[in-house]
């Protein structure tokens, strides 16, 4: 009886854990806004070559993110994206 009430509290809790997805978004985030900030290409090359090697290290929390996170993560790479894009052309 003491195993399956603590498989049940188990079960219960399981949920409610993160699979680290709210430190993944944030991470990503904050990428985003390093590369925005930069003012020349080599700056904002030198963040993203920082994202790369931390995305590396952290694809198996990526591999669990759930939709609401993904989509999240997904908005930072666009702005990000953006800002690069801005870098490269000169602002336009």
């Amino acid at each position: 009886m003491k195993r399956l009430a603590t498989a049940v509290l188990v079960l219960f809790a399981l949920p409610s854990c993160d699979s680290g997805g709210k430190e993944y978004v944030k991470s990503m985030e904050d990428f985003a806004e390093k590369v925005c900030a930069c003012k020349d290409t080599a700056c904002a090359t030198k963040a993203s070559q920082e994202q790369a090697d931390w995305l590396q290290k952290n694809a198996a929390t990526a591999a669990k993110l759930d939709a609401k996170d993904a989509e999240k993560v997904t908005a930072a790479g666009t702005k990000m994206a953006d800002c690069m894009t801005k870098l490269a052309t000169g602002g336009k």
